[in-house]
């Protein structure tokens, strides 16, 4: 039982983490969301996409199509997390 308990340990923190926010009205039918990944193996591109997934999937459940507005990245991978903040638009 030992065993597995180190086991589960270790690859929950080989693979990180990652979360993305919910999706935050900015006015004028425009919209943002973020993403964010610790632990070093995802890059800033796989970040920006869990943020752009999440701004399509909110477009899609309203009928609409996603179109990106703005996008940001920050953080170095392996020292930082890093994150994405992603601005759009549902037409």
């Amino acid at each position: 039982m030992l065993k597995r308990s180190a086991l589960a340990v270790c690859v929950a923190a080989i693979a990180g983490c990652s979360s993305v926010t919910d999706v935050s009205p900015m006015g004028n039918d425009t919209y943002m969301v973020g993403g964010k990944a610790m632990g070093g193996h995802m890059s800033h591109t796989e970040v920006k996409g869990i943020a752009l997934q999440r701004a399509d999937d909110y477009c899609v459940s309203k009928g609409k199509k996603m179109i990106l507005q703005d996008a940001k990245s920050s953080g170095a991978r392996g020292w930082t997390p890093l994150a994405s903040e992603v601005v759009f638009k549902c037409e």
